[in-house]
């Protein structure tokens, strides 16, 4: 029997079509929380990108976008979170983290960082044939009260993990790589 997404795929959410999913994960009022965000915004103005890949500001909805991909018909190839993290490295340092190292037991019921988002994304991978990988900046503790904008090497550390995703996919940048300003 046919369902309506699969008599018309184009009813799925064009991020489920999309051969790779970007997501920029954080709350801007946050301080440092921000690094994805901040991250997607400087992809979307910097460079060029193709149909196929969906670059998207996610906020604090990760979870709700992770379930639907993962109860979609159809799947991104793979998911790339950009977020932030504190693993004890150097503050505004920018690295990946694979599927597998993500933590399995629950830390805190309110974190964005842990799971059941690091379960989703491991269900995605290893159910699903999703590849997923987080690109995160280490940015030590977060405010626990709102205090938009972020740190000096945090910035710096938006336009490295921007350039080191435009260039795992090719993206064309769309002019001379202008100085970033972050907004707030």
């Amino acid at each position: 029997m046919l369902t309506e997404t699969t008599e018309r795929p184009e009813t799925l959410a064009a991020f489920c079509r999309a051969r790779t999913l970007v997501l920029g994960v954080g709350n801007i009022l946050f301080g440092d929380d921000g690094f994805g965000p901040e991250v997607v915004r400087h992809l979307s103005g910097q460079y060029q990108i193709p149909d196929d890949i969906y670059v998207m500001d996610v906020g604090t909805g990760a979870r709700k976008i992770l379930f639907t991909v993962t109860l979609s018909e159809a799947r991104p190839e793979e998911i790339v979170i950009v977020d932030a993290v504190d693993w004890g490295q150097r503050n505004g340092e920018v690295f990946e983290i694979p599927a597998e190292a993500l933590p399995e037991n629950k830390i805190d019921d309110f974190s964005l960082h842990q799971v059941p988002t690091s379960n989703l994304l491991r269900e995605l991978q290893e159910r699903c044939g999703v590849k997923v990988t987080v690109v995160a900046c280490d940015v030590g503790a977060i405010p626990q009260a709102i205090k938009p904008g972020l740190s000096a090497p945090v910035v710096i550390a938006v336009v490295s993990a921007a350039r080191q995703i435009a260039e795992r996919y090719a993206l064309a940048a769309v002019g001379p790589e202008l100085q970033y300003v972050c907004e707030w």
